[in-house]
């Protein structure tokens, strides 16, 4: 049985921090200006049945949407630059053999890297962590220079992840952040 949380704190809108390979992508880490959390669908599978157009069972798989941020363009555009190389990156590793990469010995960033969002607490201490598995860019959105905005505007961009799947992670008795998911049905505090 779930149980009534006694945290009745409502989460800020600006309480959390993105975490996208500080080795590989440092810049896009630095200027993540908004992240929308992808919603999951459970399809269901539909049965007709007599006269009624059809009855919902419980689906066999989820699908996840496409997880959004938007970034700050800085003056050198280096998160900018970051993304696309990634990107490109991604397809011209798929134009290389394993053995050909090995041969060459280079150490180019993976095509998919994990990302974080750590939610934090009124405190500004993280409190739950959502991890996005092997994420993938596969979009950014159009920049737009325009002479007639103030200068209290900045420029953004947005860039599309696909991923396999997100993990709940929460902070247990001695400060780990473990998957809050099990198998029997409840959900850890």
């Amino acid at each position: 049985m779930a149980n009534l949380t006694k945290n009745f704190n409502y989460l800020q809108p600006t309480n959390f921090k993105a975490v996208i390979d500080r080795q590989n992508y440092p810049n896009l880490e630095f200027f993540v200006q908004d992240f929308t959390h992808p919603g999951v669908i459970m399809n269901p599978v539909e049965m007709n049945y007599k006269k009624i157009a059809s009855v919902p069972f419980i689906g066999d798989k989820l699908t996840y949407n496409e997880l959004l941020i938007n970034i700050i363009l800085d003056e050198d555009m280096k998160s900018y630059t970051e993304m696309h190389n990634w990107m490109r990156r991604v397809l011209d590793q798929d134009m290389t053999t394993p053995i050909d990469r090995f041969k060459a010995k280079t150490e180019k960033p993976p095509a998919e890297s994990d990302i974080t969002l750590s939610i934090l607490s009124s405190h500004n201490n993280p409190i739950k962590r959502i991890q996005y598995v092997n994420c993938i860019p596969i979009a950014l959105t159009d920049i737009q220079f325009a002479s007639t905005q103030g200068g209290e505007a900045f420029i953004t961009f947005g860039a599309s992840f696909r991923f396999t799947y997100f993990n709940l992670l929460t902070k247990n008795t001695t400060g780990q952040f473990v998957d809050s998911f099990n198998v029997t049905g409840t959900v850890g505090s």
